[in-house]
């Protein structure tokens, strides 16, 4: 205002002394009236432009700080969702800014409205979805009271390549040596869509879908897991992720390149360690040898962790001998060796590398690990299992021989309840020949008689029936023999030469073995008086039960120790009888036996 102010002043008075030098020449006196009124319209006029001047704005030019075109650029395939980034993005949180973008070739400003197809969100232009129109140049600007930025973000849409489900234009580009026994592949650029959600990605190997069922392939979050690597799985990877919209879902393909390599023959390889562990007892020397089998020439050293030997210990309690090299079948051994005078505990679990340089400046490394010995139960273990070996083998063969011991000892204890609730009369009933012929007869008699009795009934408390002394005259014989059995808890049946002479008491073996063999009503004990010399005339049954359970053989005489309920043939009697019911001493009479 003031600069219009001296530019208009000189004007005026110019023109007044022009008007003036007129006059005068004319003869005209300047200071009449009309040379007045024409200066009060000259001063009315400037005063009129002082006060417009005053009422109007000044136009000052903003002076915006440029930062030129972002390098990386925001792609999207046609019909995929975009998001650009404002490149000032670390800036933006900062000094109060505001965003505004702008497309550059036209120089318009994009709308806010989210409806829109195409708006920014703050630090975001978003293309929902992106089309091949939308390629370009895109300008974020930040502003506040006192200063401006912009940078230029470059946008572009594509299609995909003809027959393809990826664009080789905007293709990630990896290279992977088959060194790990996996590789892991991210699908790229997610983060600004999806943050830290977990979202479901579907992957592709040349537009194929792979199979995720596969053992060699799994997936974690956004990375695809392959397993058991190879040169084979070079290719070409897109994964394709699910994204909604205002209710609507679209797609975000990223194609990603993997080349895989074959790890190249080492130049040198290490013998020895191979990353292992050794059981060292503490306080032993120890040496450690480093081999490796290289053609040329290279350096091997001793390091622990990331340092030098030299300063592992202060006294010489581990040295590094000398490199030292050697020629084998296979090549040229170098070796170097690592001697300790003595473990002791700081060495244990710490890593002593073997480090190779190689003249194309390449490294080689493979560490041993020190630890103590595990306790040796080995010793502990054997015996352990020779003893249960040896004790299950005498436990076996001492039941076997001392089952019948064991069984009546056990009876005896009073873990055994010997009282018989079955409403049985009798534990046996006694079936034997009885026609008299000649002293067979006569000591058949004796046996079921008197010994009978004296053993199992006197001194064992079993309670017998026998047929001839408990039976009563004039009774039916049929119905007598078939009750009696099936009150009675055992048959015995007493076998001799007699008994396959003599059929007059083949109802009571029948009735016995029927109820044995065929309803399983009561078990048999048999017992051969002498040697039987001719078989032919026993019954099958009696046969088919001889040959599945045995004979008890009395072979003994009718002596004062035979009677003993203690003899080996009493104890297998006793065996196969039920338990007897207990009676004290004084109602049980033994007779002693040395057998």
């Amino acid at each position: 205002m003031v600069q219009s102010f001296f530019f208009f002043l000189p004007v005026v008075s110019k023109a007044q002394l022009v008007e003036q030098q007129r006059e005068k020449q004319e003869g005209k006196d300047p200071g009449n009236c009309a040379c007045v009124h024409k200066m009060l319209g000259h001063l009315l006029v400037f005063t009129l432009h002082i006060l417009t001047l005053t009422c109007l704005p000044v136009d000052k030019a903003e002076i915006c700080i440029d930062e030129g075109v972002e390098f990386n650029l925001e792609y999207a395939s046609v019909g995929e969702p975009l998001y650009a980034v404002c490149p000032l993005l670390d800036l933006l949180g900062r000094n109060n800014f505001s965003v505004t973008w702008v497309r550059i070739d036209s120089q318009t400003e994009i709308t806010s409205d989210r409806q829109a197809r195409v708006h920014q969100d703050e630090q975001y232009l978003k293309f929902i979805p992106a089309e091949l129109r939308d390629s370009g140049f895109y300008q974020c600007i930040l502003r506040n009271s006192t200063n401006c930025i912009k940078k230029i973000r470059r946008v572009e849409v594509f299609r995909h390549d003809d027959g393809l489900c990826y664009n080789n234009s905007v293709m990630v580009r990896n290279k992977e040596k088959v060194i790990a026994p996996s590789l892991t592949i991210e699908c790229p650029h997610l983060d600004i869509y999806f943050g830290h959600r977990n979202v479901q990605v579907r992957w592709f190997k040349e537009c194929q879908p792979l199979d995720l069922d596969s053992k060699r392939y799994s997936t974690s979050t956004i990375n695809l897991i392959i397993k058991d690597l190879s040169s084979q799985d070079s290719g070409n990877y897109t994964c394709e992720v699910p994204f909604v919209y205002n209710g609507v879902t679209y797609n975000i393909s990223r194609a990603i390149e993997f080349t895989i390599e074959e790890q190249p023959e080492p130049e040198a390889v290490v013998i020895f360690p191979k990353n292992n562990i050794m059981d060292v007892e503490l306080g032993t020397p120890l040496t450690l040898t480093c081999k490796v089998l290289c053609n040329e020439s290279i350096t091997v050293f001793w390091a622990y962790d990331d340092n030098l030997m030299a300063y592992y210990t202060e006294d010489d309690r581990v040295v590094m001998g000398n490199m030292d090299q050697t020629v084998t079948e296979d090549g040229l051994q170098h070796f170097i060796t690592l001697n300790f005078t003595k473990v002791v505990e700081e060495d244990y679990n710490r890593q002593f590398y073997c480090r190779v340089w190689t003249q194309k400046n390449r490294v080689f490394m493979s560490y041993v690990s020190l630890k103590r010995p595990d306790p040796n139960f080995q010793g502990f273990l054997i015996a352990f299992f020779v003893s249960v070996f040896l004790v299950t083998v005498i436990s076996v063969v001492a039941i076997r021989i001392y089952k019948v011991d064991i069984v009546l000892w056990y009876r005896s204890s009073c873990f055994v309840n010997t009282d018989h609730k079955d409403g049985k009369r009798y534990d046996a009933y006694i079936i034997y020949p009885k026609k008299s012929m000649g002293s067979s007869s006569y000591e058949m008699d004796i046996f079921v008689l008197k010994v009978l009795p004296e053993v199992l009934e006197k001194q064992c408390g079993y309670r017998l029936f026998i047929s001839g002394r408990d039976d009563l005259p004039g009774q039916a014989m049929a119905d007598l023999v078939d009750e009696t059995i099936s009150q009675s808890r055992r048959a015995i049946i007493i076998l001799g030469n007699l008994f396959c002479e003599d059929r007059s008491d083949d109802y009571e073996q029948k009735i016995a073995m029927y109820d044995a063999l065929i309803q399983n009503k009561i078990k048999v004990v048999l017992i051969e008086m002498e040697k039987i010399t001719d078989y032919n005339n026993i019954p099958e049954s009696v046969k088919y039960l001889k040959q599945k359970q045995g004979a008890v053989r009395w072979k003994g005489k009718f002596t004062e120790a035979a009677l003993s309920p203690n003899t080996r043939f009493w104890k297998n009697i006793r065996y196969q009888m039920p338990p007897a019911q207990r009676h004290s001493d004084k109602e049980l009479h033994y007779i002693r036996s040395e057998d």
